[in-house]
């Protein structure tokens, strides 16, 4: 959290006269808007990563909201009299998962048995869409494995396929792999399960043993273990230049020894392990670096990563005589992704199906270090061992602090603050960087308006058009100081609704529905009229609040960012704008505003939204755009 330095600011004027510059500012940063990735309730695992079965590899479960390593087969429930249970009888399908599912079937059984998993709250059912299933099976079997989705709500097979088994329990461990396949019907809503079933004479009197089942729905850019297509593309749409990953709180593990380990992320699915998740489950890390890195590409989005920096939640810290492993892994990491195929690292890269390196231009060290004692460590060597380790070997990668002030004074030396309060918090951060030191640069990888008004109990299940026309207020401070803020990034990008109802999120999904909030719009709308250079903007009437405003231009048009925030409405009460030089007699205007200041977006199912974006055309009158608001609380932006 930051502390402003406030100006006072007018509260009751609401017409308003601007002059805008046609030069005379700074150059604006070329990133600005950007995300924020952390498998947070289910935004990795459950989330964007396309793995539909939930628990498909028995790492770990949740208890009392806290992610554990007891293993069980939740989320697995069996069908004709079997029974299911964790087992460890040898051999194991890896030394990384030990633990599998075994299925008992008794003696006398006839019929089909087998057993169906739940997903996370359900599947997302498209007969547009194509799938694939798969499995890792140990034991005695000939025959065919029935796999279906079956609504839960009509009771009717959606859609199914086979694979054909031939093995014994000497044949050890073998996967098997369906055809892909489109459902015959598409789903009423996300209330669907998916069955694997056998034929149960064959397997009367038997176990049989069972490992990664997994089922996938056709991912972003069809990419094997990919992402989820609608989650990615509502990410695409919001039209942003970075992503940040792997994450905050999450890539720092509650305790030793659940960092985020690169390593255990990368190669085949049987050689990841997983961990306890910050966030109250197991992260299966399928989702690894390489698929996150993958995911960014494909979503033309720059890399900002985060590395471990030796601090963990619970106050753990490693001390200096022993942080030199650590430092160790991050250069390897640095190889793995920039090195090119005769370095170690980068050979073992391309040996995965990534020939050719990455770029990586800004890297994070650490994450709130200053959380549970961490501050003192973190300037006195976590960071700089860190810093020089990197800086010696990468000299042109930007380094970035998470704590204010940076301990490197050098001129361009960054840092990260992460930013949340209550929607009043917001509107007063207005001006908070107009008298930042410009020596510095600084990313907010974090913000969010977490409640209404003045109120600080917990958070809002959603945001509401005042809180997010307090973020876009926030926003603008930061567009009009966009010579020294590089980017900011919304935190949560992703949550799965079902999880964690009452807290903030850009974007909530279930297994088959997403909610844009109204703050995911403002994002999108600013990060889509984004200009490369500030422009100075002269009062000739009035002043900030309840209006406020920013102005910027890129090669081929002056944008001016305007925020209603409980202001006047209509004709009488329009802005005045007047671009020097321009001769332009028309431009676009782009507004969002909802109902009233409470108002929010909803899942489709439950009402759905509430907000509306607008695109008209406006002429200029004598030597001014008039821009009248239709609301106390609205955002527009004036291209002209």
């Amino acid at each position: 959290m930051i502390l402003p330095s406030i100006i006072c600011l007018a509260s009751s004027v609401a017409a308003l006269a601007l002059d805008v510059a046609s030069s005379g500012g700074n150059q604006s940063s070329s990133l600005l808007y950007g995300l924020l990735y952390e498998d947070i309730y289910h935004s990795g695992d459950g989330g964007l990563y396309g793995e539909m079965l939930r628990n498909r590899a028995f790492q770990g479960s949740s208890s009392g909201g806290a992610a554990s390593l007891v293993r069980n087969t939740n989320y697995w429930q069996p069908v004709g009299g079997v029974s299911l249970a964790i087992d460890t009888s040898s051999p194991a399908l890896s030394s990384s998962l030990p633990y599998h599912m075994r299925m008992d079937v008794p003696v006398g059984t006839t019929g089909t048995v087998g057993f169906y998993n739940e997903g996370f709250w359900g599947f997302d059912v498209d007969a547009t869409k194509r799938y694939i299933t798969s499995l890792y099976m140990r034991g005695n079997y000939s025959g065919t494995i029935e796999c279906y989705f079956k609504s839960d709500t009509t009771g009717q097979i959606l859609g199914s396929t086979s694979l054909n088994i031939d093995q014994t329990s000497s044949s050890g461990w073998v996967q098997t792999n369906s055809a892909t396949f489109q459902p015959s019907k598409t789903g009423s809503d996300g209330n669907n399960t998916f069955y694997f079933m056998f034929d149960g004479s064959t397997l009367a009197g038997k176990s049989v043993y069972f490992n990664i089942l997994s089922l996938f729905k056709q991912t972003l850019d069809d990419r094997s273990n990919g992402v989820r297509e609608d989650l990615a593309n509502a990410l695409l749409n919001m039209n942003q230049k970075y992503i940040r990953l792997p994450g905050g709180n999450n890539m720092e593990g509650n305790n030793s020894p659940y960092e985020w380990k690169w390593n255990e992320t990368i190669g085949s699915l049987q050689n990841r392990p997983g961990r306890p998740g910050t966030w109250g489950d197991i992260n299966t890390d399928g989702f690894g670096l390489l698929e996150m890195m993958q995911m960014a590409q494909d979503l033309g989005l720059e890399v900002i990563l985060g590395i471990w920096a030796g601090l963990y939640l619970d106050g753990e810290e490693i001390s200096q005589a022993n942080l030199q492993p650590y430092v160790d892994s991050v250069m390897n990491e640095l190889e793995f992704l920039l090195g090119d195929e005769t370095t170690t690292y980068g050979a073992q890269r391309a040996a995965l199906g990534f020939p050719s390196a990455f770029t990586i231009n800004w890297i994070e060290i650490g994450n709130e270090d200053y959380l549970n004692g961490g501050t003192n460590s973190y300037y006195s060597y976590r960071y700089m061992a860190f810093y020089n380790a990197i800086h010696a070997v990468y000299p042109s990668i930007n380094l970035v602090s998470t704590i204010n002030p940076n301990l490197v004074t050098s001129n361009g030396s960054s840092l990260d603050l992460h930013i949340y309060g209550n929607e009043n918090y917001f509107v007063s951060l207005f001006n908070t960087f107009d008298q930042a030191s410009r020596k510095y640069p600084v990313f907010v990888n974090e913000y969010a308006a977490t409640n209404t008004g003045s109120n600080n109990n917990g958070q809002v299940g959603a945001q509401t058009l005042g809180m997010s026309c307090a973020e876009a207020i926030f926003l603008l401070g930061c567009e009009r100081n966009s010579d020294i803020i590089v980017g900011s990034a919304y935190g949560a990008m992703i949550k799965n609704y079902n999880e964690a109802p009452d807290t903030v999120a850009a974007i909530k999904h279930t297994a088959n529905e997403i909610l844009y909030t109204i703050s995911y719009y403002a994002q999108k709308l600013f990060a889509e009229n984004m200009g490369t250079e500030t422009l100075p903007v002269t009062v000739t009437d009035g002043g900030f609040g309840p209006v406020y405003w920013s102005a910027t231009a890129n090669s081929s048009s002056t944008i001016l960012k305007l925020v209603n925030y409980n202001g006047e409405t209509g004709a009488s009460n329009a802005v005045l704008v007047n671009v020097e030089g321009s001769s332009k007699t028309t431009a676009t205007l782009i507004t969002l505003t909802a109902p009233n200041s409470t108002s929010v977006n909803n899942l489709p199912s439950l009402g759905g939204e509430s907000s509306i974006i607008s695109t008209t055309t406006v002429s200029r009158s004598a030597d001014s755009f008039s821009v009248s608001f239709s609301n106390p609380y609205e955002i527009a932006i004036l291209v002209i």
